[in-house]
């Protein structure tokens, strides 16, 4: 039996991730599910002051996957030739550090199970994309 010649993946295809991708694509999936289906009941349950911080944990996680899944995207571009990778490194990191943390976990912790969990999920989801992005951004320098 012939052994398959070892191949290194040009630079363009360091993070070009199928994995990280379908991740992302069922996340968005499970809390688009989630919040059309049970979100408004489950904020009828909850206090005003607590539909707030749901609303807007909502929108985080919202966010931060459609971010995640933009910077997948550019990603794909990079690795079929439609972007160059100084380019996606200029112009087209992850995004929103600052906007997508938990302003307050202890409140996040009196939220619906559900809503704590895609918030956690798509948290570390996007941490580990944040340092992919890194991980990018280094490799070209």
């Amino acid at each position: 039996m012939r052994q398959a010649p070892s191949q290194q993946p040009p630079d363009n295809q360091l993070l070009f991730l199928p994995s990280v991708f379908n991740e992302t694509l069922s996340l968005l999936f499970d809390a688009h599910h989630y919040f059309q289906s049970r979100g408004a009941e489950e904020q009828s349950t909850i206090s005003p002051a607590q539909r707030l911080f749901y609303s807007a944990e909502m929108s985080r996680v919202t966010m931060r996957l459609t971010s995640v899944m933009a910077w997948i995207m550019v990603r794909r571009a990079v690795h079929a030739g439609r972007v160059e990778e100084d380019k996606a490194n200029a112009d087209y990191r992850l995004d929103g550090q600052e906007v997508y943390a938990v302003e307050n976990p202890e409140m996040l912790a009196e939220m619906p199970y559900y809503l704590s969990y895609l918030s956690d999920r798509s948290t570390n989801l996007y941490e580990r994309v944040m340092r992919l992005d890194k991980l990018a951004q280094e490799t070209r320098h």
